[in-house]
């Protein structure tokens, strides 16, 4: 079988399956590409959202992987807005969320992570946002209004980053970290405590080594109440 004749699948729609579609048309493949991503964005780049496009700085068209004419010029067999249910390797063949099958002859997977949501009471209540998508960072955006409080939970980069922009603002931050020092898992202690040091030049608050127990609705029926783990 030629490659004109044959269908390579990209599982995940983001920024590793657009550049896996880009690349596989760029050495030369001529076959059918389905690129199949549950968002219903092209592909784009996450780094901006916690910074630039959370500030309202940029627009969220900024962060596309490929230009529209660039993404059309791919000719990709485009399905937004869906996810591989099930993956049958024995026909290979996949089982897409909405019901439809779609064969192929070669499977990559470019599925990346998701952002862990809270197990704890009142993760699901209005005023609580995750940050993965363009999409969370819209919602996340309108919300930070210069004034307002916010809570950060999990002193990683991402967090700091949406503590940092919410501060520039003009909103009142804390950021609640579970570990000992701020981004523990990936520097050492002198740049943890660096970090620290920073963002507490610009008016951060940080809680270390606690969690959140629960998260309630505030009296005035608007705001949220943190209870913490160490009391």
């Amino acid at each position: 079988m030629s490659t004109q004749d044959s269908t390579i699948a990209i599982v995940g729609g983001g920024q590793a399956g657009g550049w896996a579609a880009q690349t596989l048309r760029s050495e030369g493949f001529g076959g059918r590409i389905v690129l199949i991503g549950n968002e219903s964005h092209r592909p784009y780049e996450r780094p901006p959202l916690s910074k630039s496009v959370l500030a309202g700085e940029a627009p969220p068209e900024t962060t596309r992987l490929l230009k529209p004419e660039a993404f059309d010029a791919l000719n990709v067999d485009w399905r937004p807005g869906v996810n591989a249910a099930r993956i049958d390797r024995a026909a290979k063949q996949l089982h897409l969320s909405d019901g439809e099958p779609v064969r192929y002859d070669k499977l990559i997977l470019c599925t990346g992570g998701r952002a862990r949501q809270l197990g704890i009471p009142g993760a699901n209540l209005p005023g609580v946002f995750t940050l993965r998508s363009i999409d969370d960072a819209a919602a996340l955006g309108a919300a930070l209004v210069p004034g307002k409080r916010l809570l950060v939970i999990g002193g990683g980069w991402i967090g700091l980053e949406v503590a940092a922009t919410a501060r520039g603002k003009g909103l009142d931050v804390t950021v609640v970290e579970a570990m000992e020092r701020l981004c523990e898992r990936t520097v050492p202690s002198e740049i943890s405590g660096y970090l620290l040091r920073l963002h507490a030049s610009h008016g951060v608050r940080v809680e270390l080594g606690t969690g959140i127990e629960q998260l309630e609705q505030g009296a005035d029926g608007v705001g949220l109440t943190a209870t913490l783990t160490n009391g």
